[in-house]
């Protein structure tokens, strides 16, 4: 009578082996396909031998699991309910393409774990899901509903698209900030249809009681304008999850339209009360003290800044094969890149250059013309931040009102095109402002609207020809 003990064969020299594959769940951890050991020239020896053999391999695969599991624990545990579905199912696909047993499998992920009456204890979501869907069709297994955190990860991934090298890393960690901190005033990572407007009230309080801890103000509360900013985030985040995850009605957005202002009492402006244009004299003192007292960039940033209404983060990042100014529609191309992102899409653009912003982009250029950055020492990652500290320190010697500051330029560069009666569609393509219906987004060949835009500028600073 032959032997019936598992895993034990006779090879071909005639002698018994003890050959087991290693299990699939372990393979990460025991890197060797298979336990192959010799447990004698005879059928007896085998005998003899395989209990010892059989317990030692159980141990090692016991170990391993123990240790696998450790090892995921943490990332398992850090898994929302969402993802740890999506991930166990396609580990499920991939056992079911390699024809391994399933229930099996279950078993011996679940024997990993303490076991009470009911089954396993302290199981992560990802193995949770890993064993209910080993051991059920997976139509059986209700998917989860998305939450706040799973729609702040979409909207980074799809929307912000993180990681990319034109990506601006302070939008995404603006968005993460908003989110993480409207979590955290919630006690709870919530299913986005079980968020409700007295959760967002709860969010907005905790926000408006934050204090200031940099910057100007330190120690006072944070103004409302900048809760009203971080709530519309949160706003759009949801949104954006409510399309992608298909949920149309079924979700409604809590933080719509939330009331902060008068919540706040007065705290904070509106966001065309934050900032003034520069008057004229003060516009002419500053200039003429950062040419005459900054470095020779510093000086080409503010020209560029005033000749232009760009941001200074779009002037600082500006690369060298950006600047045009040969032929009869000298402009600055604003495109994302690897040491500057942009605010929205529609900062990307063509903005021409006339009078005094031509002149400084054509130093500059003569100024650096074998380098990447027009201007290296600002062109890179905060040099926006260093340019516009070290231009505010020459317009604070002029003037004290909070309400002068350098995007103030941006301000001056508004006036003028209203003054000219420069058509909205104009002034939001020099400005970089979100365009109106799908036509002025989609419609119009990129040299006609900056020939357009070309003359529009030229009346703003009374070069027409």
């Amino acid at each position: 009578m032959g032997l019936i003990l598992k895993y034990i064969e006779k090879t071909k020299s005639g002698s018994w082996q003890y050959r087991r594959r290693v299990p699939k769940d372990v393979a990460a951890v025991i890197t060797k396909r298979e336990f192959k050991r010799k447990l004698g020239d005879s059928q007896r020896e085998a005998v003899a031998a395989y209990a010892r053999c059989h317990a030692e391999v159980e141990r090692e695969i016991a170990e391993a699991k123990r240790g696998r599991v450790r090892s995921e624990l943490a990332k398992s545990a850090k898994a929302s309910e969402r993802e740890a579905y999506a991930e166990a199912l396609r580990w499920r696909a991939e056992l079911v393409a390699s024809q391994e047993d399933l229930e099996i499998t279950a078993d011996n992920l679940a024997d990993a774990y303490p076991q009470d009456y009911n089954g396993p204890i302290g199981v992560p979501p990802l193995d949770r899901y890993k064993i209910n869907l080993l051991r059920n069709a997976p139509g059986k297994i209700k998917v989860p509903e998305p939450t706040l955190g799973d729609a702040l990860k979409l909207y980074l991934k799809e929307h912000l698209n993180e990681g990319s090298p034109e990506t601006d890393s302070r939008t995404v960690g603006l968005a993460r900030r908003v989110i993480h901190a409207a979590i955290s005033a919630m006690g709870r990572d919530p299913m986005l249809s079980a968020i409700t407007r007295e959760d967002a009230r709860t969010v907005r309080d905790e926000m408006l009681d934050r204090v200031k801890v940099r910057g100007r103000g330190v120690g006072g509360k944070v103004s409302a304008a900048t809760v009203s900013r971080e709530l519309t985030i949160i706003a759009a985040i949801i949104n954006f999850a409510k399309v992608e995850f298909g949920l149309g009605d079924v979700v409604q957005n809590p933080f719509s339209r939330l009331p902060v202002e008068r919540v706040a009492k007065g705290q904070g402006r509106k966001a065309s009360e934050k900032r003034d244009p520069l008057p004229k004299a003060v516009l002419m003192q500053t200039r003429n003290r950062v040419i005459a007292n900054g470095s020779k960039s510093l000086a080409l940033i503010w020209r560029l800044v005033e000749g232009t209404g760009c941001r200074i983060a779009e002037v600082t990042g500006l690369r060298v094969e950006d600047v045009k100014v040969g032929g009869d529609l000298p402009h600055i191309r604003i495109e994302p890149h690897g040491l500057r992102g942009l605010k929205t899409e529609t900062s990307r653009r063509q903005v021409p250059l006339v009078g005094d912003a031509l002149a400084a982009a054509k130093e500059a250029l003569e100024v650096a013309p074998d380098a990447l950055m027009l201007f290296p020492e600002y062109g890179r990652i905060r040099g926006a931040d260093a340019a516009s500290a070290a231009l505010m320190k020459h317009l604070r010697r002029i003037s004290t009102d909070e309400k002068h500051v350098i995007h103030s330029l941006r301000h001056n560069m508004k006036d003028r095109l209203v003054l000219v009666e420069a058509a909205s569609l104009d002034q939001n393509l020099i400005l970089g402002h979100a365009l109106g219906g799908v036509g002025d987004r989609v419609y119009g060949g990129e040299v006609a609207k900056l020939r357009a835009t070309t003359r529009v500028m030229k009346r703003a600073f009374g070069l027409e020809d």
